[in-house]
């Protein structure tokens, strides 16, 4: 072995610049360099010197590119860009740019969620890494008003640094105003206004908004300036030539910027695809005017209901064919009154008509403005397509313009409810076509004119899939641009910086990756990842379905210095979304549940219960019908009788056995091995043989009831340590001999409904009136190392319980919280010197009524149940004990 000392000085060398030879030499030595072809010792190259301070320094050079974290401080490029969302999707639009290590973000959107993701109305970004990262942001600012760039505001200012402050348009500050006030987090002097044309400082940028036009008010530009560089972010835009507000997009302001010079320009890509250009919303005012005049019967229109201009252009036809306006839906009031409130609005909202109010008007004089485009589910249109709005009412003659597009991911949805609308009778106009709807954003023309007229020196596609971010940096190359990447959320890049006003680049720089999560909300409190909010498990379940096993374990008795060699359990069996073959499947699992108890040893943990019957089920169900269910497996022990007559000799001084040892040893346990909850589809079968005083489970044909056997038995007062080593070496044994399930359930027996079981309360009964204990009953004196016998009801014992129940009825007709009753019968038996708790006194009197039923008709019964007088003059009076 050579070691690293023994290595000549050339070694250091070859690992940091390792030099290249022809491919045909092939060499491994490391004491020597390699004889090229021809003899000729091949020669180190020199380390090419450079200088590491001064002007003329590359930037190359002061960059060690880590690209497993990001960097810091002042090393690396000076332009820095992070997507937090929006790259590689609709939605959720949100990034940071900075200078070195301090940082603006530039909106804060939310993305709405596909089919599969269950009971979730909101994306979010990733407000944790918002959160670590507050200290570097130093400024918020909102390029427009839409939710997809200012949805996310709620959580993400909670995220920031409390004096963090958000700039923004005027009428986006109206919206964000009722946003924050219904979260209770509006603060006035956080928020800042700004205007076009006027610059700005936030965090380490000169801000330069710029106007361009969008489907929306106030939409925003943003040209950030800083000592290292010039960046230009279109936020989402369109040219329109003819706007309706006569505002038109700022082209001199873009030809001054390229002018004046551009380290970097991010562009909107979400109609990359669309070739052509977009049309001008005044030709959509036409086509509203040209339908709405030509409507015999009453006119209803959808839209999104951020478009104020569009809003505009339906009440100038309302106007024109002398029809009276109506909107139907909140979230068009939320727009128009915050448009209002900001001198924007095209209507005065007092002028409209009110929605009761809409059928003191004939339908030849009405058009109805709703909401519901994208077919939400509480949306007015849609509501409507079903016959549950209140407000409108579709009928033959109606004729509805579908003024909108469908967003991708909404197709079917809308298209089921145009159905519904059409087979009601109104006629649907829709479609490009039909020049009802025009996009906010520019198609491939203009994208490539804008990229002409800025020039910048590096180009980066945002807002959209990623098939468009590749065709829109295809576009920015053709157009000259010599550096054009696509990058996504998490991944920061470098851009160099200006110097003596040339740009100086070589191309961006990967800065690190940062694994981002998305954040989920349900519309209501619930807020968290996709873990917290159990989105996996909550699909998983709705396609493979769920079951809920629930086993009340008996640990084996020690009568006369020996042990009954058998478990005793309850299981009951609960299913949700699962296919059950008309009950076959079912009667499988409980055939496996029962093989899968039988072969656990008496002193089986619970725990290793619950995995086992688990592990067996699911198998069961795999094999079954090729689904992967969740599977809860509970194991619970009924140690009541035991630790009352402990806790007794324990009072008295004869107890053998620590109550609190036993208690930590044997007490109630549940373990979830999945989770989620279920369903009943039960079998039960009652299966007790004795009338014991510790069941708290009412014994009905709604319990399935398995006797299991075991081999070994536990001592109630081993040491803990001494419990554990014994459950351990089960467990370890257990699994080298683990049963196939399917041998699990061939050698299971089927538990049967006997005349015996169903006589099981009787034979007890009788036996305690003759004062003896049946074939188990002996009462003689235990051995100390063994578990105590649990008491049974004695014949006085359970008249009294009759007694006082009746004496209470008037008491248990008015009262719901019947347990503090039961607590009452419970310290009144006490009293007497009978000491049973409130579960067990409720539990007896179940049984007793039930068997009292079963006795009304059975002659033989009424005459052998020791019982049957007394329970008969408590409830023929009408049955009211009977609860």
């Amino acid at each position: 072995m050579v070691s690293l000392s023994t290595l000549p000085p050339l070694f250091p060398f070859c690992l940091s610049r390792p030099f290249t030879v022809p491919r045909t030499a092939v060499w491994c030595s490391l004491r020597s360099p390699p004889m090229l072809p021809g003899g000729k010792e091949s020669k180190a190259p020199r380390r090419r010197r450079r200088r590491t301070e001064g002007a003329g320094k590359s930037m190359e050079d002061s960059i060690q590119r880590k690209l497993e974290q990001f960097y810091e401080g002042l090393d690396g490029p000076p332009l820095r860009v992070l997507p937090i969302g929006g790259l590689g999707e609709i939605g959720m639009n949100c990034m940071l740019v900075g200078n070195f290590d301090r940082y603006i973000l530039i909106d804060a959107g939310i993305m709405f969620p596909d089919y599969d993701e269950f009971g979730v109305q909101k994306i979010v970004p990733d407000t944790t890494f918002i959160k670590r990262w507050s200290h570097k942001i130093e400024a918020v600012i909102i390029t427009h008003g839409h939710e997809d760039h200012i949805g996310a505001l709620p959580w993400v200012i909670p995220a920031l640094d409390s004096h963090t402050p958000i700039f923004t348009s005027s009428f986006t500050m109206e919206l964000i105003k009722k946003r924050l006030k219904e979260f209770g987090i509006f603060v006035p002097s956080r928020l800042k206004e700004f205007k076009v044309r006027r610059k700005f400082h936030a965090g380490p940028f000169e801000v330069e908004p710029i106007r361009v036009t969008h489907s929306i008010p106030d939409c925003c530009g943003l040209v950030l300036r800083c000592s290292d560089g010039t960046i230009f972010h279109t936020g989402d835009w369109k040219i329109d030539e003819s706007p309706l507000d006569g505002k038109i997009f700022d082209r001199e302001a873009l030809e001054q910027l390229s002018k004046e010079g551009v380290t970097l320009m991010m562009s909107d890509s979400t109609n990359v695809l669309s070739p052509g250009r977009s049309i001008s919303e005044t030709v959509v005012a036409d086509a509203l005017l040209r339908y709405i005049s030509e409507a015999k019967g009453r006119v209803i229109t959808t839209q999104f209901a951020s478009n104020i201009h569009r809003l505009g252009s339906v009440k100038a036809a309302a106007d024109l064919t002398g029809r009276k306006m109506v909107l139907v839906g909140m979230s068009l009031r939320t727009y128009l009154d915050a448009a209002f409130k900001d001198g924007k609005a095209p209507i005065d909202p007092s002028t409209l008509v009110k929605i009761e109010d809409i059928d003191a008007y004939a339908p030849k004089d009405l058009l109805i403005v709703t909401t519901g485009s994208q077919a939400e589910p509480r949306a007015a249109l849609n509501l409507a397509s079903f016959g549950g709005s209140h407000s409108v009412k579709l009928g033959k003659d109606d004729l509805v313009l579908y003024s909108a597009k469908v967003i991708p991911g909404n197709e079917t949805r809308v298209m089921k409810m145009l159905n519904r609308i059409t087979e009601l009778g109104p006629t649907i106009m829709m479609g490009k076509n039909a020049g009802l709807h025009t996009s906010g954003h520019a198609y491939r023309e203009e994208l490539e004119e804008v990229l002409k007229i800025v020039k910048p020196q590096h180009f980066l596609p945002i807002h959209g899939e990623l098939l468009f971010l590749k065709e829109h940096e295809l576009l920015g190359k053709s157009t000259g641009i010599r550096h054009t990447t696509v990058i996504k959320n998490g991944e920061m890049l470098g851009v160099s910086h200006l110097r003596n006003r040339r740009v100086l680049s070589n191309g961006f720089s990967p800065l690190g990756k940062e694994a981002l999560e998305l954040m989920y909300s349900d519309g209501d409190k619930a807020f968290g990842t996709s873990s917290e909010l159990c989105i996996d498990e909550r699909l998983r379940i709705a396609s493979d379905g769920i079951i809920v096993v629930s086993m009340e374990i008996f640990r084996p008795e020690y009568v006369n210095g020996s042990s009954q060699p058998s478990l005793k359990g309850k299981i009951r069996i609960t299913t949700r979304c699962l296919w059950l073959d008309k009950g076959k499947l079912l009667d499988a699992l409980y055939k496996a549940a029962h093989a899968a108890l039988s072969s656990c040893p008496v002193n089986c943990p619970l725990t290793h219960m619950e995995r086992l019957v688990s592990e067996v089920l699911r198998k069961i169900v795999r094999k079954y019908s090729s689904k992967r269910p969740e599977v809860i497996a509970i194991a619970v022990e009924n140690t009541a009788g035991v630790l009352t007559e402990e806790f007794q000799k324990k009072l008295s001084g004869k107890s053998h056995g620590g109550f609190g040892s036993f208690a930590h040893s044997y007490g109630p346990h549940v373990t979830k091995q999945s989770s989620t909850l279920s369903d009943e589809d039960t079998i039960s079968i009652p299966s007790s043989r004795e009338f014991d005083e510790d069941s708290d489970s009412t014994m009905t044909k709604d319990s399935l009831v398995a006797e299991s056997s075991g081999e070994e038995d536990l001592d109630v007062d081993q040491p803990l340590a001494e419990v554990e080593t014994t459950f351990s070496n089960f467990e370890s044994a257990y699994r080298s001999s683990e049963m196939e399930i399917d041998e699990l359930v061939k050698v299971s027996s089927p538990v049967e409904v006997t005349k015996e079981n169903r006589n099981a309360l009787e034979e007890n009964l009788d036996s305690n009136k003759n004062g003896t204990t049946g074939s188990k009953g002996s009462s003689k004196s235990l051995n100390p190392k063994k578990a105590l016998k649990r008491n049974k009801w004695k014949p006085e014992e359970v008249k009294r319980l009759i007694k006082l129940r009746v004496g209470m009825d008037n008491k248990f007709q008015t009262v719901k919280a019947r347990m503090v009753l039961w607590e009452e019968i419970s310290a009144d038996m006490l009293n007497d010197g009978i000491n049973r708790s409130p579960a067990q006194c409720k539990s007896l009197w179940t049984s007793l009524v039930q068997k009292y039923e079963e006795s009304r008709s059975n002659e033989k019964s009424k005459k052998t149940w020791p019982y049957f007088t007394t329970m008969d003059k408590a409830l023929s009076a009408g049955g009211q004990a009977r609860k």
